[in-house]
């Protein structure tokens, strides 16, 4: 079995219309997805705005329960767990949001956050300022500026202290929720290097969600594109990119602008 089985997923939501809310239907957020995903891989999740990407990121993560089918990782059946148990086991799997200010409490310094982070899975550290300033210089920040606010940091440094939350657990998984598509371009090509540095050096496995082609193509091994709910391509990347077969990843395809994220 593969390291993170997805098998006929399911999420609807009722929508309530009409002037008295009496007419519903119902609308398929996630609408029967079944992929796999092996220990290590980095795979990309690509479609439009609304097709459901975030939706079946919240449902792995069990930030939303599925309507039906299943979300199997190394084997255990997490919607089968207690929340006290899913609370427990979400060590294991951390997410990287779009916007790291709104992500980031800024009531708490850096150092306060990543220890939080580092005692999910060490509650008991003896040492933890150090480990804070071995994450800080992981993500390639100076470990001098752990007592800074977010608002202190740049877009780009706020993003570099989402993702050393997120590894600071050690999780085996990892899910990048369009993270970085608020960033300029030249910021951009430096975060997703960074992931596939921490990808190499920690082992981690990667769910990478992205409206952009060109950002997928550059960090993912596999693609998979994602339309009205449903799974419609699965593919190495670069033969999607070569032979796509849907209609879906082909409209994508045609909007993708050239960047070299290499440099």
């Amino acid at each position: 079995m593969s390291y993170l089985e997805l098998s006929e997923l399911t999420r609807y939501f009722t929508k309530h219309e009409g002037f008295l809310g009496n007419r519903s239907t119902t609308v398929k957020a996630v609408d029967g997805v079944t992929l796999s995903i092996e220990k290590g891989e980095i795979l990309g999740l690509v479609g439009e705005s609304g097709c459901g990407k975030s939706t079946l990121s919240r449902l792995i993560m069990q930030l939303l329960r599925p309507t039906s089918g299943s979300v199997v990782l190394e084997d255990e059946r997490l919607a089968e767990l207690s929340l006290r148990e899913i609370r427990k086991r979400r060590r294991d799997f951390q997410m990287i949001f779009q916007d790291p200010y709104a992500s980031l409490n800024p009531r708490m310094t850096i150092f306060s956050t990543l220890a939080e982070a580092i005692r999910t899975r060490h509650p008991n550290h003896d040492s933890i300022e150090q480990a804070v300033a071995e994450l800080m210089e992981r993500v390639g920040l100076d470990p001098r500026y752990i007592r800074k606010y977010p608002h202190e940091f740049s877009g780009g440094q706020r993003q570099r202290i989402a993702i050393a939350r997120a590894i600071g657990p050690e999780p085996k998984l990892i899910l990048a929720d369009e993270p970085v598509s608020a960033l300029d371009v030249s910021i951009q090509s430096q975060i997703l290097n960074l992931l596939k540095q921490l990808r190499a050096e920690l082992g981690l496995t990667m769910i990478f969600i992205s409206h952009d082609l060109s950002v997928v193509r550059y960090i993912a091994d596999r693609i998979a594109v994602m339309d009205e709910g449903k799974i419609v391509e699965v593919g190495e990347a670069d033969e999607l990119f070569q032979n796509p077969k849907s209609e879906t990843a082909k409209t994508l395809l045609s909007a993708i602008p050239k960047i070299d994220f290499a440099r």
